[in-house]
């Protein structure tokens, strides 16, 4: 592999690392803790909640900042999230399935639900709330199967909806989901510290907004299933728990409990920590305001196109982030950032020195194994010196199989923070 080539991916892999170190929860918590009160009156208790795939991180640092100076712990986090060792055996855990919620993640959301249902005035909950506590928050709306929700999940996923389309229609059919578990905990206080894996930070959309109110019902809901011409093919008991309403609506606001909402971290703050790294190195980094979103292997040729305009007498690089989406047309093994990666290596054939990285800060791309993806113009000829076609690969969604034979995967590991994806497009020699 040419030298040039070589050092840019180097440099790929360390700025990712740089942003997912930026977004630990160790990082973060202690500054938003020194923003908030949590003064509890005599006789009252204070709750922490700690739910996402950061949740272990986010509980380990609140204990190490705020010793044992809560009533009850308790964590709600993906099957096979390491839990650090730190929280001892008073933390109560509790375990899901993500993305589509099981057994296991309605019996735990259901017992958040009776512990926030159990407050009273003097108490305080404190909600420590990171990505992918949507899936883990699995009580359906009464009249509603898990079975039947995860249809209906599944049936979005597939078709490509956005993680704000489909939390649209979540959030009318989790009991928690759309500020339900502040109404739970009502009449006690409730402060929210979040750790933001959705484009813009909408706080409704992060975790489908347990403790905010919803700005969108039922028909916004309606409207999403149609726009993908879905509402044939989930189970009617869906379409009629939406048609009949929540008894949860944004009009009720005036029985939510008191509530305060910090953002801890965002995909912004790991977009900036990688593009400081990239600055130190003197490879002239540019961030882009703008969320990155959209079918990704189109997005994939969009970053190739973009690395090959950038000037080639000198390095350049240009970061982003955000979350795109796949329309599954194949039963191949990858996720969004793979397929992005896997378009972007087909687009760099015969460009100069570039590379283009795409990966979760969760570790997690998919059913892919991998975080996601670093790409060059040499990717496609070690995948076709595999024996495979990168071309007909793309188009069953099988990308990580084609960027685990060209040695071009990013794993990490859990990594035990969430902010969605970061991209990265390097070149020039």
């Amino acid at each position: 592999m040419p030298t040039a080539i070589s050092e840019l991916r180097h440099h790929a892999l360390r700025a990712f690392e740089a942003a997912v170190d930026a977004v630990q929860p160790d990082n973060l918590l202690p500054q938003a803790l020194e923003e908030i009160s949590l003064d509890v009156p005599p006789g009252g208790r204070l709750i922490v909640a700690a739910l996402g795939k950061a949740a272990p991180g986010l509980a380990a640092s609140w204990r190490t900042h705020r010793p044992l100076v809560e009533d009850h712990l308790v964590v709600l986090t993906p099957h096979r999230t390491p839990i650090p060792p730190g929280l001892s055996d008073d933390v109560e855990i509790l375990f899901g399935a993500h993305p589509l919620p099981d057994r296991a993640g309605k019996h735990a959301a259901g017992r958040l639900y009776q512990l926030a249902t159990g407050l009273g005035p003097d108490d305080r909950l404190l909600v420590l709330l990171s990505g992918g506590a949507s899936a883990l928050l699995a009580l359906p709306a009464p009249d509603l199967t898990l079975e039947e929700l995860n249809l209906a999940t599944n049936a979005m996923l597939q078709a490509g909806a956005s993680i704000s389309e489909l939390n649209t229609v979540r959030r009318e059919l989790l009991v928690l989901g759309g500020g339900g578990l502040l109404l739970a905990a009502w009449p006690a206080i409730v402060t929210t510290l979040v750790l933001s894996d959705v484009p813009g930070d909408p706080l409704h959309d992060i975790a489908s907004g347990p403790t905010v109110a919803s700005p969108t019902g039922t028909n916004e809901a309606l409207a999403v299933l149609d726009r993908f011409e879905l509402l044939e093919q989930i189970p009617s008991t869906v379409q009629r728990v939406l048609v009949r309403g929540r008894s949860l609506q944004t009009n009720d606001a005036h029985r939510f409990a008191p509530s305060r909402t910090v953002l801890m971290g965002s995909n912004r703050t790991a977009v900036d920590a990688a593009a400081s790294y990239l600055k130190i190195q003197r490879l002239r980094p540019r961030t882009e305001s703008d969320p990155l979103i959209g079918e990704a292997s189109e997005r994939g040729r969009q970053l190739a196109r973009l690395g090959r305009s950038l000037d080639p007498t000198g390095p350049g690089a240009v970061v982003f982030g955000g979350e795109t989406t796949v329309t599954v047309r194949g039963e191949g093994v990858g996720g969004r950032n793979s397929e992005l990666c896997l378009a972007a290596a087909l687009e760099l054939e015969g460009a100069g020195p570039c590379v283009v990285l795409s990966a979760g800060t969760d570790g997690i791309d998919g059913i892919s194994g991998a975080a996601g993806g670093i790409v060059d113009p040499q990717t496609t000829n070690r995948i076709r010196s595999a024996g495979m076609n990168p071309t007909a690969l793309l188009k069953v969604n099988d990308s990580a199989t084609a960027l685990s034979a060209s040695g071009d995967t990013v794993i990490t590991g859990p990594t035990g923070t969430n902010v969605s994806d970061v991209m990265l497009v390097i070149a020039g020699g």
